[in-house]
């Protein structure tokens, strides 16, 4: 027997389901596409970002209390200290927003490069200071590069402190 149709009858998809199914498949693929892109950059960005927070508050904190701050990085911490003798546990500090004396760059899932910055009581960064007149500042001739990376590698960025102000763009 052969249906026939009448004028209201129709064989197809309407606009609303069409524009229903669209609406899923977008949302699905959004989705899937978050999971499949990396955070090891945004990550890095915001440890980098954090970096250079703690370096900052080490050169307020001098300036604040007169006396020599500084971080120091060995590769596999980095940590805050007061005085010129970073590697002396008496003259670690926690830093800000941090439970531990020494912060572990593996569980931050980042790399970095080994520095030591000093700053003294005016927030002139040095990268070696003995005492007020035995000491090496940052400049041209002897930059600080700090160089940041995710784990695992992805992108690194590379900083520097500016001499005489401390200033890290």
């Amino acid at each position: 027997m052969k249906e026939i149709l009448k004028a209201g009858d129709s064989r197809g998809f309407t606009m609303i389901e069409i524009i229903a199914v669209l609406v899923v498949l977008s949302v699905l693929s959004a989705f899937v596409v978050n999971r499949i892109i990396s955070t090891a950059s945004t990550d890095r960005i915001v440890q980098e970002s954090a970096i250079k927070s703690h370096i900052r508050y080490a050169q307020a904190t001098a300036m604040k209390q007169g006396t020599i701050w500084g971080i120091k990085c060995n590769g596999t911490d980095y940590w805050l200290f007061t005085t010129n003798d970073p590697d002396t546990l008496s003259n670690k500090r926690v830093l800000p927003g941090e439970e531990n004396v020494q912060v572990t760059l593996a569980d931050k899932r980042i790399t970095m490069s080994n520095f030591t910055v000093f700053f003294d009581v005016d927030g002139r960064p040095y990268t070696a200071y003995t005492d007020a007149s035995t000491n090496t500042p940052v400049s041209t001739a002897n930059p600080i590069s700090i160089t940041v990376d995710s784990y695992p590698a992805d992108i690194p960025v590379t900083f520097g402190i500016t001499p005489e102000t401390g200033f890290m763009p």
